[in-house]
């Protein structure tokens, strides 16, 4: 059984979804399925993709066109995996999406769905650093991706996605409202995971064009949530008590760590780069050097930072590798933790079947190093100095 199902609504966009597919494809986290949901497509192009359309671990359903929403229900329906992952036919995922949703949504049980920050490519090109999961300032803007992780359980105590919207585009935003009012909490990944196409006018502009009606229709489905008396009590609360004061890691059960990644490729030197920080501007010359001495047709570069950090560097790395891993970002905390890092470490390091260990200034590292060395005996470590050349 997959652990994971990413279901992919398509109507008539048959030129974006194999590309869609293939970014799930190329995930570093396998365990999963693909649905794609023909919702009444009749542009002739896009039938002959579908009908022609074969790919690993992938299905296609089909129905006659009832929008997204009723798309997105049906395929989570039908959907195997313990968690899922509603993805748009022309929209794309880092490489590392899934295995960082799975990694939270295993560790803390109240986490109902996780938002990564949105990157926009095509037409145009921005992103959106939303701000941490806070269910006060949820009620009022949508700061959750509407292609977030989430669990399949808290779908279905929702009773899906509601589709009876005067203009569909705020379906989604109703749903995370749900899933807090439900208990659930959100999870905010502060890196560029979800990689939004820009084509054209969307579903989201003509939305945005009716929003004091559409916002008025969710307060309308919530109408306890949007009391006076309630808000001024829930807003106290969560200044209070802000998200990572409510959730702990709890490993007890958990299936975090077991679960199928990508084939390593045996072509290059598979290299695991311990750092604290993963960001141009944090880390020292001598390190920079080192790094970027670097190719990646001869090496396979896994890179983690183990200390306290806020935001991702990933993108200054993405011309060495995808595989880039900032802790911090996914277990709050963890710098403290040694206990969760050598279990993170150690799952990428038997994952990507590493065979060199380069310590650049992580001090986590320095202090786990003898329990490294007693697992993996057989892989050489360096500890390379930062005044190194």
């Amino acid at each position: 059984m997959p652990l994971v199902s990413v279901v992919i609504p398509c109507h008539n966009y048959g030129q974006y979804v194999e590309e869609t597919v293939d970014s799930v494809l190329r995930s570093t986290f396998q365990d999963f399925e693909i649905i794609v949901v023909d919702d009444g497509s009749t542009d002739p192009f896009t039938l002959e993709k579908l009908a022609t359309l074969q790919k690993p671990k992938m299905r296609i359903i089909r129905q006659s066109n009832q929008g997204l929403a009723a798309a997105r229900n049906r395929g989570i329906a039908e959907a195997r995996g313990k968690y899922v992952l509603p993805l748009d036919s022309d929209d794309l995922i880092h490489p590392t999406y899934l295995e960082k949703a799975f990694w939270i949504l295993e560790l803390y049980p109240g986490v109902g769905f996780v938002s990564p920050w949105v990157q926009a490519f095509g037409t145009e090109n921005w992103s959106y650093p939303a701000p941490q999961f806070n269910f006060h300032t949820q009620l009022f803007h949508n700061i959750t991706c509407g292609n977030s992780m989430l669990r399949k359980k808290a779908w279905e105590q929702a009773g899906g996605y509601k589709k009876d919207f005067t203009v569909m585009g705020y379906e989604d935003w109703d749903f995370w409202v749900t899933l807090g009012e439900n208990g659930w909490y959100g999870y905010q990944v502060f890196e560029r995971l979800f990689l939004y196409r820009r084509h054209g006018i969307s579903m989201v502009h003509k939305a945005m064009e009716h929003h004091d009606k559409l916002f008025e229709q969710i307060k309308e489905y919530h109408p306890d949530l949007y009391k006076e008396s309630h808000l001024i009590k829930l807003k106290q609360e969560w200044d209070q008590e802000p998200l990572f004061d409510r959730i702990k890691p709890d490993l007890q059960g958990s299936d975090w760590n077991r679960y199928a990644t990508r084939p390593v490729r045996h072509d290059r030197s598979r290299w695991l780069l311990l750092l604290p920080h993963i960001r141009r501007d944090r880390i020292t010359d001598s390190y920079l050097e080192f790094i970027d001495g670097m190719h990646p047709d001869w090496y396979g570069i896994t890179m983690v930072s183990t200390g306290y950090g806020m935001e991702s560097g990933m993108e200054d790395f993405g011309w060495l590798t995808d595989d880039i891993f900032e802790l911090s970002l996914y277990i709050p905390g963890i710098e403290l933790r040694l206990d969760l890092i050598e279990k993170m470490i150690c799952k990428l390091i038997i994952s990507r079947e590493i065979e060199r260990i380069i310590i650049l200034g992580s001090r986590q590292a320095h202090y786990l190093l003898p329990h490294i060395n007693y697992k993996f005996p057989h892989i050489p470590v360096d500890i390379r100095p930062e005044n190194r050349s």
